[in-house]
Parts: structure tokens; C-alpha cells; sequence
């Protein structure tokens, strides 16, 4: 990962275009509008205080300013820092660089300058954050920083501030002692070596694993040995990736980084595209109105339209204070698989829009694979979750039965308290489609001899009846349809009220029950005087399913609850495509 990372640093960086050693090069944000200056003048032996003054921030040369972060409670390389609360900027980041720079500066009239200044803002800190906060620009959008400016010099142009600033860096990059040897990333051969590679927060010298230069931290260079030319193109990346690569999925955040398979012609090309929708992500949404869909667009339809000279890796951590741990990483995606997955989603679309009114996407999966209860506050299904992504984009086989349990439960709870039934219900049965459609599941359909008519109905919603208990899995779609029609039947005779569901068991219904069930929405329908042409034709096709099927049917209670409860969703759709068919009949009969 850290070459991937180096990749696209050397992609980015242009250090060509600097004088600079890239090393030192400082941070150079996009945001900053303003800068508050603190004034200083040396007068013979003294440093006097100028006063303050706002100027606008200059894009075209942010590197004068000498701002790179180090420590988050401490000062930072040089003497500018992002201002947040001024009192606290002013003395931690701006008053400490300077008592840090006296303190660990040699010359002793450097030494008296720096402290001359420390000392000046320690003593009228009152007076200066108060000046500060009157004169600093304010409002949306607004982001300062504050800067010190030496006899009208910018930081980078006063030889002692920049001295300090570089030595500051170069101990912290490369240590006291010195280590040589082939670096990892160029292949450069008898070169200085940094002592400790940190590109995220998750790189960690005390875990099984890293064990090249066993757990000594004197010896962790040997686990990823980078020499010094590289580790600013590795900064670079490492900055590039965490400011424009991140995105968000469902509750979960995510690094998408260009793989090191794309040869180097291609990279720049790449990360210009990456630049270009680096303000979108993965979802399938389209519109925005909460967590799951406010997303202005879709990173992978546009990777889908590549050809298969680069892959991916996506990268899933989780944020622990300022840690950082990765969750799932999935390596090697190919544009050829993102073209897969939308060309699963279109077919998806195309089959159940009209029937659940909105369009297919990963929420199908995170519904179920969330929380075991509403009510927690805990995530308890986000392992199932990611593996079950990662499988999608690996194209790995999932196992029907893994899901089944999700589902159901889901299903159950949403049947009995009469919440939104249908919807659960068609999203789980479109998931299932969805991951068939993207090779997931795979779906080798079996005969199983029944009408014609029903035959192409059901036809299009063929998940999960393959080779293995075709005939029964038909047969239980079948039940569920008579089942819905019954209670649809008694809502309308008995003032919505549906005694029929109580039958149902809540969707735990065994093997024997179903055959009990059967017989009884026969007698409800000659009862209510509605056993129609269509339920007719339904009933007589789901008892010869069964009959031609084995006497033990090997399903779990989910299995043949799911599709009872599928063909309970369905039902109005079954019943619909028979209308033609019962109208053609009392045609003839009229003849």
C-alpha cells in the first residue's frame, strides 16, 4: 500500500517545478483567505513589535509562509500556524516555535532574537489576542492563518526562521542516527534511510507482523525502508490521498487508492480523472436526502468506463481518537468489475423499479446488515456488512443461507408490527437478484413443470429457485401469493380486518404447516365466494409443485419462509398477470 501511495505522490508532486529541497516543503492549503501578520523589526540588538496587519492570502507563493503542521498541542515546523482560537494559537503554536528555536539554537544572538520575540508575546499576550480578534476578518468561509513577519520578510526569506524550520524537519524525518541501505520504494542502492515510515495513523511497530526489524524501535526501519529522496513524494501522497481519495459508504469511511499495477504513462492520467470526481462516491443513489443518498455523484460509474489498465484498492478504517484502524481492505478492483455492478444494477432496476418505486442500491444490503436490533446503539452487524462488500467487489461466491438469516429477521419483525412489510420484503428479494446478476450467487435455473402463463410471470423474479428444490421454492412463491390474496379477500369483507395472519405463525411456518395452510385459504375463498379463475390456476399448480417434489424437502424454517414471504410481496403482481387470462375465459364461456 505505501508504493500505491508513493505512486501517486510522484504523480502529483511536480517537485521539478521547486528550488526547494522537497523535504522542506511546506504545506501549501487550499482554503486559507486571509493571513493576520504579527510584525516584528530588528534594531540593533532588540526585536520591537510593529503591529498587526490582515493581507490577503497569496495562492501563487503559500510556501513563503513556512506552514507545516507538526505536533497537534504543540508549535509547528515553522512560525505560522492556522489560527483557531487566537489565544491559544498564539501562544502554543507562535510563542512556543520561538522559545523552542532560543532554547535549541546555538548562536547566541540567534538565540536572544528568538526569545526576544517569545518573551514580547508572553508578556502582552492580553494586548495582542485582543488586537488580533478586532482586526481579523470573520464570517462563512473565512479561514485565517497567523504568521510572523521579520523587517518586512516573509518567513521563508529570513535565513535564521528558515535555518530552524529545516533543522526542526530533519530531525524529525531522519533522527539522529543514520541507516543506509536499498530503499523500498525507487530501488536506489546505498542510500540514506529513514528511521520510521508513519504515511497513516495505522502503521504500528508493536503488532504481529511487523517483525523485519523484530519490535525494537531502533530497528523499524528495516520493516519498510525508505530513503530520503522519497519521503517527500511519499508525503505528497500520503497528503493527496487523505484530502481528496476519502469518501464515505454507508456509516463507514473509506480511502480509494490507485493500485501500483498502473504503469507509470497512466498515472498522472488517473489521478487527474480522480481529481476531476474527487467530491463523489459509491452508492448507486441519485437523490439526496439522508446519510444513505446525499451524494453528488458516483466515483465508480465513472472508473467503470476505463479500460482495465489500473486497479484499486479501497481501503476501510475506522477512527479511534486519533488512531486509526483498518477495517477491510479490498485490493486489485478492475474497472471491468465496476462495469459489472451497474450493468447488475440496470437489470435490477429495470425488473423492480415499478414495483418498489425507487431505484437499487447498497442500502438493499445495510438495511439488514446494521444492527440486530432498531433500538441499539451499537453496530453489531458492520463485519457481515463489509464482508459481504468485499465479496461484491471481489466477485467472491456468498452462500444464500449467510443472508437468509438477516433477511428473515428483518422480515418477521416488520410482518408482525405491519411496518412497511412489502418494501422489506422486495428489498431483500432485489438484493439477492442484484448479487446473482453480479456473479455472486449463482443461479442455474432447474425445470419445474407448471403453467406456462405462470411460468412468465414469475419468470423475471427467479432468485434463488435454482437446480436445488426448484419445484418446492416455486410452490412456496405460489403459497405466499394465496396467502396475501386471502387476507386481501377478509380486509375487504371483514372491515380490514385479516384473521388469516394468524396462521401465518409470524413467518415460522414449517414443512407441515404449509400443506395445512393451502387447504385452509382454499376453504377461505369458497367461503368469502372468491376462489377466482387466477387462484384457481394458482392453487392447482402449487399442489402439483408438491406433489412432484421429495416428501422431505431439506429447506430451514428461513428458507421457506422467505419465499412465502416473497410471494406474499408478489402477489399483486402474480394476480395481475392472470387478469387477461380470467377475462379470456368468461369470454368464452359467454360464447
Amino acid at each position: 500500500m505505501i508504493y500505491d501511495v508513493y505512486r501517486v505522490g510522484k504523480a502529483i508532486s511536480g517537485f521539478g517545478d521547486t528550488e526547494m529541497d522537497p523535504m522542506l516543503l511546506p504545506d501549501t492549503p487550499k482554503n486559507i483567505t486571509n493571513v493576520i501578520w504579527l510584525r516584528f523589526a530588528k534594531e540593533g540588538s532588540e526585536v520591537n513589535y510593529k503591529g498587526v496587519e490582515v493581507l490577503d492570502y497569496n495562492q501563487d507563493n503559500p510556501e513563503k509562509y513556512l506552514l507545516r503542521k507538526a505536533s497537534a498541542n504543540g508549535a509547528n515546523y515553522g512560525p505560522c500556524a492556522q489560527l483557531t482560537e487566537v489565544d491559544k494559537t498564539l501562544v502554543k503554536k507562535i510563542a512556543q516555535w520561538f522559545k523552542d528555536a532560543g532554547t535549541d539554537t546555538e548562536d547566541s544572538e540567534g538565540a536572544l532574537f528568538f526569545l526576544g520575540i517569545y518573551e514580547y508575546i508572553i508578556i502582552h499576550k492580553d494586548e495582542l489576542v485582543t488586537e488580533i480578534s478586532t482586526i481579523m476578518p470573520k464570517g462563512k468561509g473565512v479561514q485565517n492563518i497567523i504568521c510572523i513577519k521579520l523587517d518586512e520578510q516573509y518567513p521563508l526569506d529570513v535565513d535564521i526562521v528558515f535555518d530552524y524550520y529545516s533543522k526542526k524537519i530533519r530531525r524529525k524525518i531522519i533522527g539522529k542516527d543514520s541507516h543506509t541501505g536499498s530503499c523500498c520504494l525507487c530501488g536506489k542502492k546505498n542510500v540514506s534511510l529513514l528511521p520510521k515510515v508513519e504515511v497513516f495513523k495505522f502503521y504500528t511497530t508493536d503488532k504481529p507482523g511487523f517483525i523485519n526489524g523484530g519490535f525494537s524501535e531502533e530497528n523499524i526501519w528495516r520493516n519498510c525502508p525508505v530513503c530520503i529522496s522519497c519521503e517527500p513524494i511519499l508525503r505528497e501522497g500520503k497528503k493527496y490521498v487523505l484530502n481528496n481519495l476519502q469518501y464515505k459508504f454507508f456509516g463507514h469511511d473509506y480511502y480509494l487508492i490507485p493500485s501500483s499495477t498502473c504503469n507509470e504513462d497512466m498515472q498522472e492520467l488517473l489521478v487527474d480523472k480522480l481529481e476531476g470526481i474527487k467530491n463523489k462516491s459509491f452508492s448507486f443513489k441519485e437523490t439526496a436526502n439522508d446519510e444513505f443518498s446525499s451524494l453528488s455523484g458516483d466515483i465508480f460509474e465513472e472508473l467503470a468506463e476505463e479500460d482495465d489498465i489500473n486497479s484499486y484498492r479501497i481501503l476501510f478504517f475506522k477512527k479511534d481518537h486519533a488512531a486509526e484502524r483498518i477495517i477491510l481492505d479490498i485490493k486489485d478492483i478492475f474497472p471491468s468489475r465496476f462495469a459489472a455492478l451497474y450493468a447488475g444494477k440496470y437489470v435490477v432496476d429495470g425488473i423492480y423499479e415499478e414495483l418498489v418505486g425507487e431505484k437499487f442500491s447498497f442500502r438493499y444490503f445495510r438495511y439488514y446488515l446494521s444492527k440486530t436490533e432498531p433500538s441499539s446503539k451499537t453496530y453489531d452487524l458492520d463485519s457481515d456488512f463489509l464482508t459481504l462488500t468485499q465479496a461484491i467487489f471481489m466477485k467472491e461466491t456468498i452462500l444464500l443461507n449467510t443472508l437468509l438469516p438477516h433477511y428473515m429477521r428483518n422480515i418477521r419483525r416488520a410482518f408482525l408490527k405491519d411496518d412497511h412489510v412489502y418494501h422489506t420484503t422486495l428489498r431483500a428479494w432485489i438484493g439477492i437478484k442484484y448479487l446473482q446478476e453480479i456473479g455472486c450467487i449463482h443461479n442455474n435455473k432447474g425445470e419445474a413443470s407448471m403453467d406456462e402463463k405462470l411460468e412468465k410471470i414469475l419468470e423475471p423474479y427467479d432468485i434463488g429457485l435454482d437446480t436445488k428444490n426448484t419445484k418446492i421454492k416455486k410452490a412456496l412463491v405460489l403459497t405466499g401469493a394465496l396467502a396475501q390474496k386471502v387476507m386481501n379477500i377478509q380486509s375487504e369483507e371483514l372491515n380490514g380486518s385479516t384473521p388469516f395472519f394468524t396462521r401465518l405463525k409470524g413467518l415460522k411456518l414449517r414443512s407441515t404447516d404449509v400443506k395445512g395452510l393451502l387447504s385452509e385459504a382454499f376453504e377461505k375463498m369458497n367461503a368469502y365466494n372468491s376462489y377466482s379463475n387466477a387462484s384457481r390456476l394458482i392453487m392447482e399448480n402449487t399442489m402439483e409443485l408438491i406433489f412432484e417434489s421429495e416428501p422431505v424437502w431439506n429447506l430451514s424454517t428461513d428458507e421457506i419462509n422467505f419465499y412465502i414471504a416473497g410471494g406474499m410481496a408478489l402477489s399483486k403482481k402474480i394476480y395481475g398477470g392472470l387478469k387477461e387470462e380470467k377475462v379470456c375465459q368468461q369470454q368464452n364461456e359467454a360464447k
